[in-house]
């Protein structure tokens, strides 16, 4: 059992993709290009999870279809809530939050 998906973040350039899901029940892992911009990480990065957690085994267009649209509102949901991603310098610590 997983304890969890991992997420790299390298250039996808080689595979022209914005991002890619590997389906190792063991260890699954998403890849998402770093050059994008913030909002389109995200929704990338929701596209790609629900492939993997609700469709693992799906690769049908219409899948494809329902994991896009699915995908596009949850990253719009989040991004309305303001839902960013922080970068913190190599050595910081995050701000705690009670």
């Amino acid at each position: 059992m997983s304890k969890g998906i991992k997420v790299v973040w390298r250039k996808l350039g080689r595979e022209v993709a914005w991002g890619q899901a590997h389906f190792d029940p063991a260890h699954p892992l998403i890849e998402v290009d770093p050059r994008l911009g913030a909002k389109r990480q995200l929704e990338v990065l929701c596209h790609e999870v629900l492939h993997i957690t609700l469709f693992p085994n799906d690769t049908t267009p219409a899948t494809e279809k329902l994991v896009d649209a699915a995908g596009k509102k949850l990253c719009e949901t989040l991004w309305k809530q303001n839902y960013r991603r922080v970068l913190m310098d190599k050595n910081t610590k995050p701000p705690r939050i009670s």
